[in-house]
């Protein structure tokens, strides 16, 4: 057997420390942040407890790494093609906000759970400050773009309007009316 290559070792790495976020994210939304160890972490991740602390420094690094691979979810929504108008990019987002929520209920529901935590949201405070800033800095001139007269207000509008799309869709599954809600806010909000 030959030894592994830098591209194998790399890989396995990621995988690694992709099974320990996967795990720690589950456990915490599920179980509490606080009430979640390192040990808990690493039993349900298969790994040693030590090679956690070989990726990640502390709890609250874990944290933010899951973090980091939301925002990395949210900036692909945000991610426009050259050329594209104000009624494409509006319809990006909201075509690609909707296929997150019907195919990552899962992790839909992991990230309500989540954001009702107090203690992770001060940890990540900062950062989902920076976020919210970033996006709504973008909607808002989206809005202008498509003159709506308040575009801010229609901004936060917006956001509200998916945030309980996402948590009804959660929680009710098949019996919430996803296509008929994306049809209504595509009406809404993409030009004809």
């Amino acid at each position: 057997m030959s030894p592994r290559t830098k591209a194998q070792n790399e890989e396995i790495r990621q995988q690694t420390r992709q099974q320990i976020l996967d795990a720690a994210f589950e456990l915490f939304a599920n179980v509490g942040y606080s009430k979640t160890s390192i040990s808990a972490v690493a039993k349900k991740a298969g790994v040693s407890k030590g090679l956690i602390y070989h990726y990640f420094d502390s709890k609250e690094a874990i944290l933010e790494g899951i973090f980091d691979q939301l925002v990395q979810i949210g900036e692909e929504i945000l991610n426009f093609p050259e050329g594209f108008t104000p009624t494409d990019k509006i319809r990006q987002i909201l075509e690609q906000t909707f296929g997150f929520i019907e195919n990552q209920t899962g992790l839909g529901k992991l990230m309500i759970g989540l954001a009702l935590q107090t203690d992770t949201m001060k940890t990540l405070q900062p950062k989902l400050d920076e976020v919210n800033k970033s996006q709504m800095q973008l909607y808002i001139h989206l809005l202008e773009e498509l003159h709506y007269e308040k575009p801010e207000i229609e901004a936060y509008k917006l956001g509200a309007m998916m945030d309980g799309i996402l948590l009804g869709y959660a929680s009710m599954g098949d019996e919430y009316p996803l296509q008929e809600m994306k049809t209504k806010i595509m009406e809404e909000y993409v030009p004809s």
